[in-house]
């Protein structure tokens, strides 16, 4: 998608957010109703953001001088508020082809998130689980060799995996939703959202390799 894409995208969503009831939005996606100033307040990827009436623009709380909040990011945050109908999380964790739809984008969601998360972690054990907890994630046994539980948004939860490289296999790294996902987000918003929180264990590996 193109950043004319996304920026029309956004300003659609801005627009029918707006046109919703608050307190019917705050109930069904699990975020918190603002009065002064009007909008919204949740958790996205760890950290608090702002979406701030009436043009419904998406910041972080705690944005830092010369800060910005990602279009792509920020297109994920609206489309979130706007779909959400109130499903809670159900602990039933699947992977990207086994969310309505998704074997066909399946591919790309491996090249973009899966393949990356291997090639950073996969060698490198004890990585994954100081990155996930340097982003505030959760480390979580059963999964693979390493893997690390995020609420990502109110009601939606990820889980990243790796089963580590050996004489035998290469390593190999999957990305696990919450099966309600698909009840918030279309599948290109839920291999957005998967990217994006690889991305930033990507990061904070390298933060942690640099000390």
């Amino acid at each position: 998608m193109r950043v004319d894409d996304y920026k029309n995208a956004g300003r659609l969503a801005a627009q029918e957010l707006a046109a919703m009831a608050p307190e019917a939005v705050a109930a069904a996606s699990g975020a918190a109703a603002l009065s002064a100033p009007q909008g919204f307040q949740m958790d996205f990827l760890g950290r608090p953001v702002i979406v701030a009436a009436p043009d419904m623009t998406v910041s972080w709380r705690d944005q830092q001088p010369g800060e910005e909040f990602s279009l792509t990011d920020a297109v994920l945050v609206l489309h979130y508020l706007c779909g959400a109908k109130g499903q809670p999380p159900t602990g039933d964790m699947v992977a990207y082809r086994q969310i309505p739809g998704g074997e066909f984008y399946t591919k790309a969601f491996n090249s973009r998130a899966e393949i990356p998360l291997a090639k950073t972690f996969g060698r490198a054990p004890g990585l994954l689980t100081k990155a996930v907890e340097a982003l505030g994630g959760e480390p979580v046994r059963g999964y693979g060799d390493e893997a690390g539980r995020f609420r990502v948004l109110p009601n939606i939860d990820i889980i990243v995996m790796i089963h580590l490289a050996d004489e035998e296999f290469e390593s190999e790294g999957k990305v696990l939703f919450d099966r309600v996902a698909g009840s918030y987000l279309s599948n290109e918003d839920i291999s957005w959202l998967g990217s994006a929180l690889v991305y930033r264990l990507m990061g904070a590996a390298r933060s942690l390799v640099a000390k």
